[in-house]
């Protein structure tokens, strides 16, 4: 079976444009706790947008799902997702998606 390993978010959302969060998977179960507003739904988004290659539905062609660089008063927001998991046959693999 294939699994993730590791997730890591830099722009997207309420995530930094600065700083890269990392996310890190545990088998059999990892478990994305928080209050509201901390981004559990933008992991998910996240993972959905690097397997499927879809945006996430009401994203304005993701312009909503790209943080707002009139947040940090920066002209735009240089966004990315990178994805390490491993095949089946377990060799690891990585994904980027840059915004």
């Amino acid at each position: 079976m294939s699994s993730i390993s590791k997730l890591a978010i830099r722009g997207i959302r309420s995530f930094s444009p600065f700083d890269e969060e990392k996310i890190e998977f545990f088998r059999p179960l990892t478990m994305i706790l928080g209050q509201n507003g901390a981004g559990k739904t933008t992991i998910i988004e996240s993972l959905r947008t690097m397997t499927s290659g879809s945006l996430p539905p009401h994203t304005t062609g993701g312009k909503s799902f790209i943080h707002d660089p009139r947040i940090s008063n920066v002209p735009e927001t240089k966004a990315s997702i990178k994805l390490k998991f491993s095949t089946v046959k377990g060799k690891p693999v990585f994904a980027l998606r840059s915004f």
